[in-house]
């Protein structure tokens, strides 16, 4: 998510979005420093026989054939799709709900980034990690709720406090989310579930964008982001009916873990 839609939104209205564009590019820079300078320590590779198309299958199967990954992996691909919502609309709620313009959609942009940094900030401070289930859920509930409050929105100030805590629950879901997948899958299977994972939330906010615009010429803007945030909120009540689940299974694998 590392764009400049996402994180730039302060700096638009500073510095204009071209300055944006190669201040983001420059910020890869450290990324690639940092993965050089990670040394691991060499383990004893998994060599499968199987053929890539047969791979791709057994991965499929094994992850959708079990259903808490199988529910972290729809309800991650649900909420990058609704997020995808609000990045196509924004511009529109800025123009023409709110009456602003590039500065208005700009501390748009900046509220839910700044969202999304507390919720990471709040989650280094309560890293329980048998109660990711219970924050995934809450995160989806948190980010529906606030969604619809943005989409009724038509004051500003409400706007962007409703983009922050949107902000804030959708990061919940998405470090959530992540944590109990590699607390759920084994070893041999981690590779290719977190990367069924990536392709679930990343490819699903283009799809998100798609979906938005079609269902904002039919349905209007308004209520295609209500429409796609009571879904979140549907899916998070059935997350919660599954918390237990989730936390006795990521025992059951601490313990084995440990044994």
């Amino acid at each position: 998510m590392n764009s400049v839609t996402n994180h730039a939104g302060l700096l638009i209205v500073v510095l204009g979005s071209g300055l944006c564009f190669l201040i983001d590019s420059i910020s890869y820079i450290a990324v690639i420093i940092a993965l050089l300078a990670i040394r691991l320590t060499s383990r004893k590779a998994i060599i499968s026989t199987r053929k890539p198309l047969e791979e791709l299958k057994t991965s499929f199967k094994y992850a959708f054939g079990f259903l808490p990954i199988r529910s972290v992996l729809i309800g991650s691909a649900l909420v990058c799709c609704v997020w995808g919502f609000y990045l196509a609309l924004g511009p529109i709620f800025a123009k023409e709900i709110l009456q602003g313009g590039p500065n208005t959609f700009g501390f748009l942009m900046t509220a839910s980034s700044l969202g999304t940094l507390a919720g990471g900030i709040y989650l280094t401070k309560h890293s329980n990690v048998l109660e990711s289930g219970k924050v995934l859920a809450l995160g989806i509930c948190f980010m529906g709720v606030s969604l619809i409050i943005f989409a009724l929105s038509r004051v500003f100030w409400l706007s962007l406090l409703s983009l922050f805590t949107a902000g804030f629950g959708f990061i919940l879901q998405i470090i959530a989310g992540r944590t109990l997948l590699q607390l759920l899958v084994s070893d041999e299977n981690r590779g290719q579930i977190t990367g069924l994972y990536v392709m679930a939330s990343t490819g699903a906010v283009p799809i998100g964008n798609l979906i938005a615009g079609a269902l904002a010429s039919k349905i209007g803007s308004s209520n295609t982001v209500i429409l796609g945030a009571s879904i979140c909120i549907a899916g998070s009540i059935f997350f919660m009916q599954q918390i237990s689940t989730f936390r006795d299974l990521v025992r059951l694998n601490l313990r084995t873990e440990g044994a």
